[in-house]
């Protein structure tokens, strides 16, 4: 009888989960709404009923791989801290999950994992040493380092998004000011197009969004830029420079010269790649202008499932 593992992607918005053979190929894949402002109880049970719905295309589950947006304990166990899962702070996530499925439970954080996921079968594959930058709600990054996953000291390296990117910024859910993410990510873009419409400035995301601003995402402002809206692709520029700023500094202080961009944002990467690649060579020193790589993820949204299907299997060797 064949076995399988299961790998989840908890996000901000949505749970996404991938049935894997203990031989790595991905079977079948599943998505469902977080709901995490209805409390961890129903995340539980959402998290269940996505593992039973999957396990239904296969066998025996063998174990579960989790990657989690946040800062989880030096063990692996605990989720600390989330600005964009408030709700699930402080919460013992693997003793809970693996006391209601009876199987072994393994969590890391969701850029950590996405960056498992391409060393293992995505962009990452031929690379020894690059940090995954992952765009949507929010921003992660997980580095890998000599072939393996570098979590740092206290078990929270990687946090790219909240990098201080402006000194005098936005607001962001950290709760500090100017983080990368307050600035190039998927909620950024939506907030910098919402404000622009709002001054007045002409663009047809006023028509696209049928006046309503806040159905404007980063997907329309997307759509919007690639028609040659104006404002949609100063927004982008924007964005890219602030991510610039961070590819930049991480190249400068730890020598690592490839950068993947991964998350929902990375569908966009053929926009504003251009405008970030020319603002890194600008940033970096002269000898590192020719040897820093920024290509988009392989795997695309399926990072998450992947690196944390790739957890799953580890752990039970």
């Amino acid at each position: 009888m064949q076995n399988y593992v299961v790998g989840i992607d908890i996000g901000g918005t949505m749970v996404k989960g991938g049935l894997f053979t203990n031989d790595g190929i991905l079977v079948q894949k599943l998505s469902a709404e977080t709901r995490v402002h209805q409390g961890s109880d129903t995340v539980l049970k959402n998290l269940s009923t996505l593992v039973t719905s999957l396990q239904k295309y296969g066998g025996r589950v063998l174990s579960v791989g989790i990657g989690v947006a946040g800062v989880l304990d030096v063990k692996r166990e605990t989720l600390l801290q989330s600005p964009n899962l408030p709700e699930l702070d402080n919460f013992p996530l693997k003793r809970r999950l693996a006391e209601a499925w009876g199987i072994p439970v393994f969590v890391e954080n969701d850029a950590n994992a996405a960056a498992l996921g391409e060393k293992w079968a995505g962009a990452g594959r031929n690379l020894d040493n690059f940090l995954l930058i992952t765009l949507g709600t929010g921003i992660g990054g997980g580095f890998i380092v000599n072939g393996e996953l570098w979590t740092g000291e206290a078990g929270k390296a990687g946090e790219v998004g909240h990098m201080v990117v402006v000194t005098d910024g936005v607001p962001c859910a950290c709760g500090k000011y100017g983080c990368l993410e307050a600035h190039s990510s998927a909620e950024a873009v939506k907030r910098m197009a919402i404000e622009a419409l709002q001054a007045g400035v002409c663009s047809s995301l006023k028509n696209l969004s049928g006046g309503d601003y806040a159905a404007i995402d980063a997907e329309m402002v997307y759509h919007a830029a690639k028609k040659g809206d104006a404002a949609a692709t100063e927004i982008f520029k924007k964005a890219s420079h602030y991510l610039a700023v961070a590819i930049a500094n991480v190249n400068n202080l730890l020598d690592i010269h490839n950068f993947i961009i991964g998350g929902g944002m990375s569908n966009a990467f053929d926009l504003f790649a251009p405008f970030l690649q020319g603002e890194v060579k600008e940033l970096v020193f002269t000898t590192a202008r020719d040897k820093v790589t920024i290509v988009s993820s392989k795997l695309g949204n399926d990072a998450g499932i992947f690196g944390a299907g790739y957890l799953a299997l580890k752990g039970l060797k």
